[in-house]
């Protein structure tokens, strides 16, 4: 009897660690998007709350592979290249992703409206997949990208009648935030595997990320990130970004490419922008416009039915012998 109950309870954790993992990474990723909102509305600019954020971030990742290694005497094996894949890929799936985020919020472009533009990173890989491997996308594929252009419009048409509305290039960031997530993740799954660990990856990649927020700090303010005053906005800020969004965020990304591949985990993107209207309006009461939604719907609608038919005409699926970022 015993056994049989230690093997219902693997049998259960194995099911249900896969359903954990996909809802952490829609809720944290979301997050990531109510945390810059927060950083843009305390005293320090979104740039210093951001560097803080991943210096922090990565001490606490250095601490653990510390601790790590004087328990069980064993370290990754660093090497140049190795080191070098993961910041190339850190500085284009985190830094570069986030600059675009931040910079478009900073200007007035809800999380939401964000949120959708830059859920459209699964559909750009899958484009780019497509022709690398010389796939046909088909008629579905077309019309899917379609509506999802067009679901996009609509809802960036709703958000720029809103008050306070933001410049129509600031809406440009959010697409080149998209193609950042989408180059990153390629190079990383198409690199060959360096065998390191998840705290290993996030490590490197938010020095990436550190480095490329201080680089902006420095051309936006002219000098280094002030340090975070007592004012509770600002760690507030701080500990939602580096617990939710980098370690949450990123950590459940690289989890859920393991667990569940690369095409399920581009599905569960499709689920944030949803989540993270619902959560502007819980958070901020920021209004949620008909057209958002409508937009919203089409966009996530068009995704699917793209993916679909590039499924169906596909004959050939590359294996990335490595994860994305």
């Amino acid at each position: 009897m015993t056994d049989l109950i230690r093997n219902e309870g693997a049998v259960m954790g194995m099911t249900l660690a896969p359903v954990l993992i996909a809802v952490g990474l829609v809720v944290c990723w979301s997050s990531g998007f109510i945390g810059t909102r927060m950083a843009t509305v305390v005293d320090l600019p979104p740039t210093a709350i951001f560097f803080w954020r991943f210096v922090i971030a990565v001490a606490l990742c250095a601490l653990i592979l510390l601790a790590r290694r004087m328990a069980t005497a064993r370290r990754a094996a660093l090497t140049p290249r190795a080191v070098a894949a993961e910041l190339v890929a850190g500085s284009f799936s985190v830094g570069g992703f986030l600059l675009g985020v931040v910079f478009a919020t900073a200007l007035g472009v809800s999380p939401g409206v964000v949120a959708l533009i830059t859920a459209l990173q699964p559909l750009m890989t899958a484009l780019v997949t497509s022709l690398r491997v010389g796939e046909r996308i088909g008629a579905a594929g077309w019309a899917g990208v379609l509506v999802a252009v067009a679901g996009v419009a609509i809802s960036v048409g709703g958000d720029m009648h809103g008050v306070g509305s933001a410049p129509v290039w600031a809406y440009s960031l959010p697409f080149g935030s998209a193609v950042c997530l989408t180059a990153g993740g390629l190079l990383s799954a198409y690199r060959p595997a360096v065998g390191f660990g998840l705290v290993d990856r996030l490590l490197w990649q938010l020095a990436a990320a550190a480095a490329l927020f201080l680089l902006a700090h420095l051309v936006c303010q002219g000098g280094l990130p002030a340090l975070p005053g007592a004012e509770a906005g600002d760690w507030r800020a701080i500990v939602w970004l580096v617990v939710l969004s980098s370690f949450g965020g990123y950590g459940f990304f690289i989890a859920s490419l393991r667990c569940h591949g690369a095409s399920l985990t581009a599905v569960l993107f499709y689920l944030t922008p949803p989540v993270t209207m619902v959560w502007t309006v819980l958070q901020f009461g920021d209004p949620v416009r008909p057209r958002e939604w409508l937009g919203g719907v089409l966009a996530v609608a068009g995704v699917g039915v793209s993916l679909w038919g590039m499924r169906r005409m596909r004959t050939v699926v590359p294996r990335p012998s490595g994860v994305a970022a």
